[in-house]
Formats: structure tokens, sequence, C-alpha cells
């Protein structure tokens, strides 16, 4: 396997506090993800809850976790495009604010025949998404520095964890105690807080007269660029896959609520249990990069090695879930696949980061959120299908999703087997980032 010549543990390159304190662009960022995840979290145990009350269907849960993916596959790749055109700021914004009217629609749905309603907004708001998303990965380059990126991207992931903690955990508090329309009135209005913060950023900040070059195609001719770049750069394609490879355990989405209803009959029990569960899923996601990051450094041989590490011992997570029998081992289950994720996830998001040209940010990003949603959307498909139409049980999809998220590492190891693309190309990033601190001494 080839790999990076020095195993020496590189120094982190910034502190987490001191990055949040230094840099008012990234902070006022965060905030918004912040409160925005939030938000989210509490919606999808709202949505989760609304679909088991008005149907109770296995394949009505898994059609809802398909209209709330499917959308980005067609909608991202374009938005991609949009984003390297526009100022990202603005996107972000105007994302953020019809997202909040779109949530808002929720209100007004109150019986079975409401179903389609419910798709159709959930639809809307994550073709919204399609948007926001790729956007706030695609503005962080320019308001973070090259050194500082690897903890950017560790605080975006921890904090996307620790909110899906503390918004599953809220969602089914919210919605045991007061009802799904107080959970999405609460989502609408962090939409508009996120905005809020988001217009704070004095973007663009870039240093020493840095300017990116911004794209003037559009429509499939900026897409046919992105597609092309991508060609082009083997490791950054490498990466985009590897992330959406994650998307294979994406049927849990699914497979959860299902459990907590067959576990508890009592829809307030059931609200809650998946927020436990959920909320694992984010304790283990938050703590993952953040210990790597402590105990081994950020080097790229460290980052590649523990993307590698992490699709095994998260299919191994996988394996003991699907004998798990209660509340409690599950939770653990789920929070250890959660963390072994969240590793893959936030070094393969930082090194597109360092390796990819700026003005294809918002096309790498969009073209990756359209496959990972492709694949997750295809999973809980399955996973529907698989439980309600072949009667398969929750222990026997879960051992074949096991199996299956361990073809993203095997590909992983026979890339970095194949040549010496990668090892040039990291190779050259650490000493760019060397140089960097250097200046910054």
């Amino acid at each position: 396997m080839n790999t990076l010549k020095s195993t020496r543990p590189a120094k982190t390159s910034i502190g987490y506090l001191p990055l949040l304190k230094q840099n008012p662009s990234f902070r006022n960022l965060w905030y918004g993800q912040v409160i925005s995840e939030l938000g989210n979290w509490v919606n999808s145990i709202a949505l989760y809850a609304l679909i088991l009350q008005l149907t109770g269907s296995g394949m009505a849960m898994a059609a809802a976790m398909m209209a709330k993916l499917l959308p980005m596959v067609i909608i991202s790749p374009f938005a991609g495009v949009v984003i390297d055109r526009m100022d990202r700021r603005t996107v972000l914004i105007a994302s953020d604010i019809c997202r909040c009217f779109t949530v808002l629609g929720f209100l007004i749905v109150e019986s079975r025949e409401d179903l389609w309603l419910v798709y159709a907004l959930t639809l809307f708001e994550v073709a919204l998404t399609g948007f926001f998303e790729p956007a706030r990965s695609a503005i962080i380059p320019s308001i973070v520095k090259k050194s500082h990126l690897v903890t950017a991207n560790a605080i975006s992931g921890a904090t996307w964890s620790i909110m899906l903690t503390l918004g599953a955990a809220l969602g089914g508090f919210v919605v045991s105690l007061f009802g799904v329309k107080v959970a999405f009135i609460l989502d609408a209005l962090t939409y508009l807080l996120s905005a809020w913060f988001i217009i704070k950023i004095p973007y663009p900040n870039t240093k020493s007269g840095e300017t990116i070059k911004k794209n003037n195609s559009s429509g499939i001719k900026g897409l046919a660029e992105g597609v092309r770049y991508l060609i082009s750069r083997p490791i950054v394609l490498a990466l985009t896959l590897l992330k959406s490879g994650l998307a294979i355990k994406g049927g849990i989405m699914t497979l959860v609520p299902l459990f907590a209803n067959r576990l508890w009959s009592d829809p307030a029990a059931v609200s809650m249990a998946v927020g436990i569960m959920f909320s694992s899923r984010g304790i283990g996601s938050a703590i993952g990069p953040i210990l790597i990051r402590k105990w081994l450094g950020e080097s790229p041989k460290i980052l590649q090695g523990s993307i590698l590490a992490a699709f095994f011992l998260g299919s191994l997570a996988l394996l003991a879930f699907s004998f798990s029998k209660n509340l409690w081992l599950t939770s653990l289950c789920i929070g250890l696949s959660g963390m072994f994720g969240s590793i893959v996830w936030v070094f393969s998001t930082a090194l597109i980061h360092l390796e990819a040209d700026r003005q294809f940010l918002g096309r790498i990003f969009g073209i990756e959120m359209a496959l990972l949603t492709l694949i997750m959307g295809i999973s809980n498909g399955v996973v529907g299908v698989a439980i309600d139409g072949l009667q398969m049980t929750i222990q026997s999809v879960i051992l074949w999703m096991s199996g299956l998220y361990m073809i993203p590492g095997i590909l992983w190891i026979i890339f970095l087997a194949s040549g010496t693309k990668l090892k040039k190309s990291l190779s050259i990033v650490c000493k760019a980032k060397e140089l960097e601190d250097a200046d910054d001494r």
C-alpha cells in the first residue's frame, strides 16, 4: 500500500475554541449550523412520528425517507453550478428563509388523506437543502485558512453530531409532550435564526488579496465542467465516492423507528426511544474525529488510514446491531456506527478542501450530495421493500447492510495500493500546509 513516508502524527494546527474566537466569519457560520441542525433533527423526529401516526407502515416510512433524500439527486448537481456562480452567503440565506415557510406547511396536515402533502412538503424542503448544504461546505475554505481546515471540518462534523444528539432528544421530548405541530413550528424558527447569523458573516473574507475564479457557465455545461474536473483529479473523485459510500447504511433511518415501534406500542414511548437512539448516534459521531485528531494528529497519512479503518469498524458495529434485543445495546451499536461514519465524513471533507480548486467546490459538493442521497434513498427503499414486501426480519436486513458497507473500505484499499498519485498529491498538501504555518509564525 502506498503511504506517506512520514509516520509521525502531525501537530494539530489550532484548537477548536481559538478558531471560533479568532475567526468571526466561521463563528457566525457555525452559529447558523448549530441552530439550523438542531431544528432539522427536531423536524426528523416529528416527521417519523407523523408518518407512524398516519399510517404505521414501514413502506410509508421508507417512502417518506426517500422523499426526504431523492430530490437532491436531481437538484444538488445543478445547485452546485449556481453556488459556483453566486455569492455563497446569499444562497445560504435564501435557502434558510424558504425552508422556514416550507416547514410551516406541515401544520395543515390532519389525516391519512393529507399524506401526499407530507411528501410534497418534504420534497420541496429537501430541494432547498440541496442548495444549502453544498454552499455551506463550499464557503468554508473561503473563510478559514488552509492550515485550519481540518479543525474547521472537525468542528462542523462534531456540531452535526451534537445537534443530532440534542435535536433528536429534544424532538422526542417535544413530540411526546406537545405534539408534532409544535415541533414543526420550532424547526421553522430555527431556520430564521440560522439566516440571521449567516447575514452577519463578513463574506468574502479572503486573505492576502486572494480571489476565487467564478464559474461563468450555466446548466448542463457548468455541470459537465465539474464532472470533467473530478475525472481529472482522481484523489478528489475517490474521496467524493467514499463519502457517498457512507449512504449504504442510510436505511438505518427507516430501521430505527421500526425497531422502536416493534418494542413499544405507545406513540409517545416510540418517539422517545427513537430520540434516544438517534442521540446515541450523535454522541458517537461527535467524538470520533476529535479523538483521532487528539491522539494521532491530522497528517494526511493519519487521515487516509483512519478512513480505511472506519469503514471496517463501522461494519462490525452494524453486525452487533443486528443481534441487539434491547434499546440500550442498540443505542450503543448505533453510536459506534455513527462514530466511525463521522471519521470518514470529516476527514474526507478536509482532504477535498485541501485538494480541490475553490471555483469547483460548489459542483463537487453538489455532485457528492446527489450521489449520497441517491444511495441513501435506495438504501431506505430497499429496507422498506425487504421488511414489508419480502417479510425479512430487521436482523437479516442489518446483516446484509453490514456486509455491503465493507465495499467502500475495500475499494479504498485498492485505490491506495494502485499508484503514486495519492502519495504525490498529499505530499504537496503537506508541504503547502508547512509553508502556510511558517508564514503565520
